[in-house]
């Protein structure tokens, strides 16, 4: 037949993607807040200006708040393929982060939040939430996510509020995550 698609389709060729099980949401979740404590505590020592000590104070007592809660429902881990590369991708940003100095630090460090903040509230939203199983992980993320959304919304005020010399918001991130173990 002349009319017919010369093959299979992309549709039918490319795997469904399998649901993450409860394990691997905790392992990255667990991530998340692992890789926002370090940078954190990176902006904290390289920071000069005043704001961005003080959304680095508050990111660090959030996600070691977030991160003992996490730990106090016991959760088993698991690593997955998103796992795996939000981890890759926070590794980035850390040594991006860690070369950087002055106000190109400044400017990273809050535009990679802003990214940051933005992956992990559509991950929580798109993936992490539609696949969960346990009541106690579903409600530690109903928990999170206004407080990742809050985070965002501080990040971008932050980045809007900054002189152009400090952070220009045109560039690109160091990394859309910030995961690191």
């Amino acid at each position: 037949r002349e009319n017919a698609p010369p093959g299979p389709t992309a549709a039918t060729t490319e795997p469904t993607p399998v649901p993450l099980t409860d394990p691997q949401i905790a392992a990255i979740t667990d991530g998340a807040n692992s890789a926002e404590i370090e940078q954190a505590k990176l902006a904290r020592a390289k920071s000069k200006d005043p704001r961005i000590q003080k959304f680095a104070s508050m990111m660090l007592a959030h996600h070691s708040e977030a991160q003992k809660k996490q730990e106090s429902l016991q959760l088993k881990t698991a690593e997955s393929p998103l796992s795996a590369e939000l981890l890759e991708e926070a590794n980035q940003t850390l040594a991006t982060l860690k070369q950087a100095t002055g106000s190109e630090f400044d400017k990273a460090y809050v535009k990679a939040q802003v990214d940051e903040h933005e992956k992990v509230l559509d991950v929580i939203s798109n993936k992490l939430l539609p696949a969960v199983k346990g009541s106690e992980l579903r409600g530690y993320l109903d928990e999170i996510k206004p407080k990742v959304a809050q985070h965002l919304e501080a990040a971008r005020t932050l980045l809007e509020t900054s002189s152009p010399s400090k952070v220009d918001n045109r560039g690109p991130a160091a990394s859309p995550m910030g995961f690191a173990k």
